[in-house]
């Protein structure tokens, strides 16, 4: 029986290209491997993937009774949800003490509120039927922090907080979280900070910031770079093969652990696809039957507590660490100042 997957934020990017990943999988026998909801704010973008054979509801995180709503159809039509990928998210750019609060507030509710919604309509059905997985659409950007992105990281910490909580919280009903720390991929989110984020505020001369409009509306592009960034399929497929792995009845072949004996490899190895370790502990143990008294219910097995994906994770993430660890931040933060704009007086503008 295929899984029951509902992604988030489906209109575009990685959540369009993660459901026709998932949509077009099949077992050996030729049998789909999961029944796959998609879903987005706006339900007219996504007839083109109902066309295609995918399930599809609408569903605006920021909105509590959609989210109900859109649930409720999914229970009535599957009667369960086995796996959840929170996904939906926005960005918006600008220095944090000129940043209108209504902006950050935008992507508080998206990013992260927005999740706590979602799960808190799906985990309890999970929890029942003592089986699920959790996966978290999270950013480098949780340990990186990069000028004129503050609303944005603070939301992804916020979000890498909340799974490392909520995984405690969820393991004894047998289901599990896994965080997904993304980094460069190429989808459409720089064009929606373009177009959501009032940029021009910051060319105005009552900004102090004038100077460095240019390096304020650069940051917005600054994970679309082609010679950084991966494609949002490619990005797909990596987070499927984690999907995959935690399916399976048995530990996958040439996985490496995710304790200590992983970090030499993950540290010195080459490829963003190779930066994304798998548990390999044995499959999840029957911990009850369902609710409803039948004991044919997916119990996932044990996934990483975390995995890289797309271009430059691997950089980020311990540019991150050394940002945290070391005095001053250096060299990551003189970086980071240095690429925008920051590392020397800005000249006032204003009279």
């Amino acid at each position: 029986m295929p899984n029951v997957v509902l992604i988030t934020g489906c209109s575009s990017g990685l959540g369009r290209a993660l459901a026709q990943r998932l949509h077009a999988q099949r077992d050996a026998d030729g049998a789909p491997c999961y029944t796959v909801y998609t879903s987005a704010r706006n339900a007219v973008s996504l007839r083109d993937l109902a066309a295609q054979g995918l399930r599809t509801v609408q569903l605006d995180v920021t909105n509590q009774k959609s989210v109900d709503s859109a649930v409720k159809k999914i229970l009535g039509e599957a009667n369960r949800i086995d796996i959840l990928i929170n996904n939906a998210g926005l960005s918006r750019v600008g220095p944090i003490v000129e940043q209108p609060m209504s902006e950050v507030e935008e992507v508080l509710n998206a990013n992260f509120f927005g999740v706590i919604r979602v799960t808190q309509a799906v985990a309890p059905h999970m929890m029942r039927q003592r089986g699920g997985l959790v996966v978290m659409i999270g950013s480098v950007t949780s340990l990186l922090s990069a000028p004129f992105g503050a609303a944005y990281a603070a939301s992804k910490a916020a979000l890498l907080s909340l799974s490392d909580a909520l995984r405690l919280e969820l393991q004894p009903f047998g289901v599990h979280v896994t965080h997904a720390t993304a980094g460069a991929i190429r989808t459409s989110i720089a064009d929606n900070i373009v177009a959501g984020s009032a940029t021009a505020r910051y060319e105005r001369p009552t900004s102090l910031y004038a100077p460095l409009a240019g390096m304020i509306r650069a940051r917005a592009q600054a994970s679309q770079d082609p010679k950084v960034s991966v494609a949002a399929a490619d990005a797909a497929d990596q987070i499927a093969r984690v999907i995959a792995a935690s399916a399976l009845p048995a530990p996958p072949p040439a996985v490496s652990r995710f304790g200590l004996g992983w970090l030499g490899g993950w540290l010195l190895g080459s490829s963003a696809a190779a930066a994304a370790p798998v548990d390999a502990a044995p499959a999840s143990k029957d911990i009850g039957p369902m609710a409803s008294g039948t004991s044919a219910v997916w119990r996932p097995r044990v996934p990483p507590t975390y995995f890289l994906v797309g271009g430059n994770a691997r950089q980020y993430f311990l540019a991150g660490v050394v940002q945290k660890l070391l005095p001053s931040g250096a060299p990551a933060n003189g970086k980071l100042a240095a690429t925008f704009g920051l590392d020397k007086p800005v000249p006032l503008t204003m009279p």
